[in-house]
């Protein structure tokens, strides 16, 4: 069992590591080297550079979680995101070098991509449980990738944005929020359109496949 101070020293060094050079260079020996822990340790820790990113997105997800502003659960659901997207920037700030060369390398290679947004998708799953926010099914689905979508695009403004402030990113996440909801509306239209076609589809099969009352000579019904 590695400890979990140990663990922390290899994220933090990976962070560091991918804040100084590309991600295809930077090898599971450095990182130990780094940490100041032993190949073998790191092994016994991780699996590879992925899993240390996995974990490193984990501990932002818990820090955002342990940080929740009670005061806020009575807010509009879009502003309850909004401060807890805010939140996961305020808490990423410390590596944004870091984060701004992955994603840079993200748009060069589309397996590195591909796996990120599967790492993306699981912790806004959170940040929407955080915000209250309920995501599951199918429609969760689109709610869960779209926010990472979304959240990729303010990490575009973020990564360029000097102002203490952060104007410019409030500004993109508020765009982002809105009309994702916009969408979502739509979706929620289209998705009860199709289940009254399923419902009026099911009601005409069984009326058409009712056999209706016989009737005898007299007109009296007689059972068929």
């Amino acid at each position: 069992m590695v400890a979990e101070k140990t663990r922390k020293s290899i994220v933090e060094a990976f962070m560091a590591l991918l804040a100084e050079q590309p991600w295809e260079s930077v090898t599971m020996t450095e990182i130990a080297g780094r940490a100041g822990v032993k190949p073998s340790t790191l092994r016994g820790a991780y699996d590879g550079r992925l899993a240390i990113l996995a974990d490193f997105f984990r501990r932002i997800d818990a820090k955002v979680l342990d940080g929740l502003d009670e005061d806020l659960a009575d807010e509009p659901p879009l502003d309850r995101l909004f401060d807890v997207l805010m939140s996961r920037l305020d808490a990423l700030s410390p590596y944004k070098p870091a984060l701004r060369a992955l994603a840079e390398e993200a748009w060069r290679n589309p397996a590195l991509a591909a796996r990120l947004n599967r790492i993306a998708v699981r912790s806004q799953s959170w940040m929407l449980s955080a915000a209250g926010i309920e995501w599951s099914g199918l429609q969760g689905a689109a709610k869960t990738q779209g926010l990472a979508i979304a959240f990729a695009r303010v990490l575009g403004v973020w990564f360029t944005d000097e102002d203490s402030g952060q104007a410019r990113t409030m500004a993109a996440l508020d765009s982002e929020l809105k009309r994702g909801a916009a969408i979502l509306g739509r979706l929620d239209k289209a998705g009860a359109f199709v289940a009254s076609l399923k419902r009026f589809s099911r009601n005409a099969r069984r009326d058409k496949g009712a056999k209706p009352d016989a009737a005898d000579d007299t007109g009296h019904v007689r059972p068929a």
